[in-house]
């Protein structure tokens, strides 16, 4: 990530594939990161995965021409709404759906998020609310969601419109858009993207000792209870584990009453590098493959 001059245009609109980070739902980007990002603080950098989900989308178009589906792609220009102007996007496509135009998303991911769709939603919750999004910003009211998976699998889905999701979308964008507007960052979530963004917005550190607000305080006394809690049911679990393992013995596995399936303690074979050893025996690589680092790291006192 990197520091990047500001662009007015994207300043005060939300984008589809913005809409699920705006409301707190996207897994890899969260809300104080995209405000990092649209107040033009810090940038991403394009990922791998980005990269070949664009490459791979004419190969899931064709798939689907070939499975019978009527599908177009969508017009090379940015759509806005006619009431809320900041509302914009770029659907991948169109689609017909029994007789209905449908909005088309194509989306590509690994097979670590199989389960995704085979919760209760059926897909992930981030790709439904930007499907969601371009339901509202195109009036229509079904979309077409296909996902390549592990780059071996498509999933499909038939999303129809849910008011009930659209208006809450919307509320929470506008919200995001009143961050962005008075550059206040919206509350972190506890997420790696959220402490991803803090450690890039304030990467250095001065002298200065500042005093905490009341709310900041009270934020050092709640994590202390949370950490003295974390000790307590780590100490819990550790005693849970070992009156089972005292039980099992030799044992490898263990059943409970009615015959199910609930432990193993079985020999793992593993490998460790000798890192003492290697320096005594090499002293001379000791100083090629040295990698200092520097980075801030928080202590609670």
């Amino acid at each position: 990530m990197t520091v990047v001059s500001l662009d007015t245009r994207r300043r005060d609109k939300i984008g589809g594939s913005e809409a699920a980070s705006a409301c707190g739902v996207d897994p890899f980007r969260s809300r104080i990161m995209l405000w990092a990002e649209k107040t033009g603080r810090i940038e991403r950098p394009e990922t791998e995965a980005m990269k070949w989900g664009k490459l791979l989308e004419p190969v899931v178009f064709q798939e689907l021409e070939r499975q019978g589906f009527d599908v177009v792609p969508a017009p090379d220009v940015e759509w806005s709404d006619d009431v809320d102007l900041w509302m914009v996007g770029h659907p991948d496509g169109f689609v017909d759906i029994d007789g209905l135009r449908g909005v088309l998303e194509i989306k590509t991911t690994n097979v670590f998020a199989s389960h995704d769709w085979n919760s209760d939603a059926g897909a992930p919750l981030a790709y439904l609310v930007q499907v969601h999004h371009y339901m509202a910003l195109t009036g229509l009211n079904v979309a077409l969601l296909a996902c390549l998976v592990g780059g071996q699998r498509l999933e499909l889905r038939i999303v129809y419109r849910d008011v009930a999701i659209i208006g809450a979308m919307m509320k929470r964008e506008r919200e995001m858009l009143d961050y962005v507007r008075t550059d206040r960052p919206p509350p972190p979530d506890g997420s790696k993207s959220a402490g991803d963004a803090i450690r890039a917005l304030y990467s250095e550190t001065g002298r200065a000792t500042i005093r905490l607000s009341g709310d900041g305080y009270d934020a050092v006394k709640e994590l202390r209870a949370r950490k003295e809690q974390r000790k307590i049911i780590e100490r819990q679990e550790a005693e849970l584990e070992q009156r089972i393992q005292l039980e099992m013995g030799d044992a490898w596995a263990a059943i409970s009453p009615y015959d199910e399936n609930v432990a193993e303690w079985g020999m793992v074979d593993g490998h460790r590098f000798d890192t003492k050893r290697f320096r005594a025996d090499h002293p001379e690589f000791d100083l090629d493959y040295y990698m200092p680092t520097r980075h801030r790291r928080f202590v609670l006192k």
